[in-house]
């Protein structure tokens, strides 16, 4: 026993260790808190083994049965460990950027209203649809977990972040705005088991939010700092993780600073994003089953051949066969370049020079 006591501990534990504390201390505090109730509440799903649908949202149950604590716990209960993990990664990304650009305070009222909005949208949904459709499915369905306020989240920081691009899982890249239309369609079809009107609903809470339907249910942003200013928050505002709220309310404003939007102006937006993501679709398809036509190939540069593809360079004529020369480390191509009838996406030139090599 002494003889293994007297072995340092391996570096590699050290480094993990502080990594992780690095990691966990460069979280905002209300994304960190949100994360560590979900994280602690399935470690007490796993050592008491309770029946997981005793705590899932039914919309059955909360109506006819006053169940009205499944609007809680649903989103903070998991179905298994890859759920609960895939859910606290997306929060920690998500989260932290939207925390940093809105203050702790309102990140915690946001996540707050969120879980009990995001419920009350999906009960209320999957009750029209029993009333005028008689569709019950939605009405006995038991759903669970935090990624409908996830939808939510994303909504904001997307919209905040207007002009940035974002890659869909390595599939296609899409505007800032039209990611989260692009997630909720992609893991449909990738898990066709998870809920979609969760999600859906959480994108519908995000969008209202964002054009100010919510504002009476959030103070001033003025007020928060005084809040902030006071003692009894000093112990909070002393945390390093905490975020201070910052002058002017992100959300969509006014040059006078009242909000630019309201449910029509939510809706018109929620409309047009569908509208434009399955325009992006049908010619996603269309390019697909046709190709991109040989009119489309003008953006399409030669690189090292030193010429545009389909396009005149500038200053320069383009002819429809040029003579071209190019010196590399494999040799020499010189020769006439002209388009492959089978194939107008490459030029014929990289095609022999690939069958060279």
């Amino acid at each position: 026993y002494e003889r293994f006591r007297a072995i340092p501990s391996h570096p590699i534990h050290h480094i993990i260790m502080s990594r992780a504390s690095e990691t966990l201390s460069n979280i905002p505090l209300a994304t960190l808190a949100i994360m560590a109730i979900c994280i602690g509440t399935y470690i007490l799903q796993l050592l008491f083994d309770q029946p997981l649908h005793l705590y899932t949202m039914c919309p059955r149950n909360v109506l006819y049965l006053n169940e009205y604590y499944r609007f809680i716990t649903s989103s903070i209960h998991h179905g298994s460990l890859m759920h609960i993990g895939m859910n606290m990664m997306s929060t920690m990304a998500i989260g932290s950027m939207l925390e940093r650009q809105i203050g702790t305070l309102t990140m915690g009222m946001t996540i707050a209203w969120g879980i009990l909005l995001t419920s009350s949208i999906y009960v209320i949904t999957a009750w029209m649809l029993h009333l005028i459709f008689d569709y019950e499915k939605l009405m006995i369905q038991h759903s669970v977990g935090f990624s409908g306020v996830i939808f939510q989240l994303s909504v904001l920081e997307s919209n905040l972040n207007p002009n940035r691009m974002r890659n869909v899982f390595g599939f296609f890249t899409v505007s800032s705005k039209m990611y989260p239309w692009a997630l909720l369609v992609i893991l449909q079809f990738i898990m066709p088991q998870i809920s979609f009107l969760g999600h859906l609903s959480g994108i519908l809470v995000g969008t209202l939010q964002y054009y100010g339907c919510f504002d009476q249910l959030f103070p001033s942003n003025s007020y928060l700092q005084q809040c902030e200013g006071s003692e009894r928050m000093a112990s909070l505002r002393r945390q390093p993780s905490f975020v201070n709220t910052p002058d002017t309310r992100s959300w969509r404003r006014d040059g006078n600073g009242n909000n630019a939007g309201g449910v029509r102006m939510a809706l018109l937006a929620a409309f047009a994003s569908i509208a434009l993501y399955a325009r992006y679709i049908c010619e996603t398809i269309q390019v697909c089953i046709f190709g991109r036509g040989a009119n489309a190939n003008a953006n399409i540069q030669l690189n090292e051949l030193g010429a545009a593809w389909g396009s005149p360079s500038s200053g320069d004529a383009a002819p429809s066969s040029s003579s071209v020369a190019t010196t590399g480390g494999a040799g020499t191509i010189q020769g006439n370049l002209e388009d492959d009838e089978e194939w107008v996406g490459l030029p014929a030139a990289i095609q022999r020079s690939t069958e060279e090599m």
